[in-house]
């Protein structure tokens, strides 16, 4: 792929939140000549977002100098419009920017050199900084800033593998990375969806990324500012992000459960050999709530073509499938 960038603008109804956001990548600064673009989905709104955003970028001096496209995915759900955005981007690294993400000035630069000094590196992320419509925030929200990805991702510059996610609100990766973890394995999770606040198909990619050895990265440089309007910041919005994540955990909890099986038996076929000599006397023996994760377990382990069409079957058959060969 071209040696550049690309940046993600994912929207659904964003009209009134496009204009900051654009505002803030036309103000991006570069101490070295970088190629980038920023490609906006417009994830089948219903208000004018596609017009405000090609009318927006028109007002700024680099709108000549950066490739700007506003691209529609009739298929809502963020999955889809980012599955589009990836598969036109036409740089060797994306940037996925929320349409309610303030980058800071050198964030595409500083990622870009992220992503070029770390090979290993499947995705990296930094800090996102909360920025409210009237500059107040419930007494509630330091307890769950971490579900509107806000806060601290690490403590140093490195390597976070073990947290298992980075946010997706302006996470960067390698964009032909993104298109191999769904080339012929599609989204696990439904993923947000209009009003809906299903989540996780960020920690997904990630889960992929790390059973196929990527690791991901954090630098606190990386910094961006994350807007909500009032309508964010109430109980009933809350309790629907969380109840969300809830569902998205269902089909989570199985990428965590084989990657630390997978980290477990690696490179250590007794602890394997093991595992699967315990694994059909656990299923017996564990209480109802308990089975189905022994029974992802056994899954994981033999090379019996059982429960095929489960969850844990189809991370089983992504994990022994060769994915770089789009």
């Amino acid at each position: 792929m071209k040696k550049g960038i690309t940046v993600i603008v994912c929207t659904y109804n964003g009209a009134l939140r496009l204009p900051e956001t654009l505002a803030h990548l036309a103000a991006q600064s570069f101490n070295q000549t970088i190629s980038w673009e920023i490609i906006v989905v417009d994830n089948d709104s219903t208000d004018d977002s596609a017009v405000i955003a090609k009318e927006t970028w028109k007002k700024y001096r680099v709108s000549s100098s950066v490739p700007f496209r506003v691209i529609r995915e009739i298929r809502q759900g963020k999955i889809y419009a980012l599955e589009q955005a990836f598969s036109l981007a036409e740089f060797e690294y994306s940037i996925i920017c929320d349409d309610d993400n303030w980058l800071d000035k050198n964030y595409v630069e500083r990622m870009y050199a992220i992503l070029e000094e770390h090979p290993e590196a499947g995705a990296a992320g930094g800090d996102g900084i909360a920025v409210s419509e009237n500059g107040k925030f419930p007494d509630w929200f330091q307890d769950f800033e971490e579900g509107y990805a806000v806060g601290k991702q690490g403590t140093v510059a490195g390597d976070i593998s073990s947290r298992g996610h980075l946010w997706g609100a302006g996470m960067g990766t390698r964009t032909k990375l993104y298109q191999q973890m769904y080339s012929n394995f599609p989204s696990l999770l439904v993923g947000r969806m209009g009003g809906k606040l299903t989540a996780g198909e960020d920690s997904e990619y990630c889960q992929r990324l790390l059973l196929k050895g990527y690791t991901l990265y954090y630098d606190p440089c990386l910094r961006f500012q994350h807007y909500m309007s009032l309508a964010r910041l109430n109980l009933a919005y809350k309790a629907k992000l969380f109840d969300g994540f809830k569902e998205g955990n269902k089909i989570l909890d199985k990428y965590y459960l084989a990657n630390r099986i997978k980290h477990k038996i690696y490179q250590r076929p007794i602890k394997k050999i093991s595992l699967l000599f315990l694994s059909p006397f656990r299923i017996l023996i564990s209480a109802t709530d308990k089975k189905e994760k022994e029974l992802d377990v056994f899954t994981l382990l033999t090379s019996l073509s059982i429960r095929q069409n489960s969850v844990m079957g189809k991370i089983k058959r992504f994990i022994n499938t060769d994915t770089t060969s789009i």
